[in-house]
Parts: structure tokens; C-alpha cells; sequence
């Protein structure tokens, strides 16, 4: 049986005592926004200019203790893929300060 997905103010309240309290309310709100797209691109820089291109993947990140299992792939390297768990907070933490949110 699949729950519903809580309301983003259900959302805020769960994860708020994780994820910086309400000082940080409008990063988390983006960040729980971010989480229901359930992926992520990006660049990461790299010496002389270049990029390291990423994708990065989740699923089952419903309430801040749930464990979250994650997928990182790197579309220029095919073979390179990481598979990983960790607590949906801690996630929904780094994506907090994901940089594209300024801009």
C-alpha cells in the first residue's frame, strides 16, 4: 500500500527539526520541492574549466528517518555508478544547500 505524499506544510513540520529549524524555512521548502522530482543533474567544476557532469537518483524518501537508497551516475563515464543509503534528512540537508538554488 502506497501513503500519499503529506501536505508541504506536513512536510515542513517533519522535517524541519532535522533540517535547520524554521531559520532555514524557505531552503527547505525548496529543497522538499526538489526532493519530489526524485533526481537530480549537475556540474561539478573541475581544474582548467572543465566539468564533471552527475546524476544523482532516489526513491522511498517519504519521512525524515526513512532510509533513502540513492543512485550517483556520471553520463561521461558509463561504468561509474554509486549506490547508496542514507537518511532522507540527510538528503533532503544537502539539497538545502544544493548551489543552483542561487541562481
Amino acid at each position: 500500500m502506497t501513503l500519499p505524499i503529506p501536505s508541504e506544510a506536513a512536510q515542513l513540520a517533519l522535517f524541519a527539526p532535522y533540517c535547520g529549524g524554521l531559520s532555514r524555512q524557505a531552503d527547505l521548502q525548496r529543497a522538499l520541492r526538489l526532493l519530489a522530482q526524485s533526481s537530480l543533474k549537475g556540474e561539478r567544476p573541475l581544474q582548467g574549466g572543465r566539468v564533471h557532469r552527475f546524476t544523482l537518483r532516489w526513491q522511498g524518501a517519504r519521512s525524515p528517518l526513512e532510509l533513502c537508497s540513492c543512485q550517483l551516475c556520471f553520463p561521461d563515464i558509463q561504468a561509474l555508478t554509486y549506490t547508496f543509503d542514507v537518511s532522507t534528512h540527510q538528503l533532503v540537508d544537502w539539497l538545502m544547500d544544493w548551489p543552483e538554488f542561487e541562481g
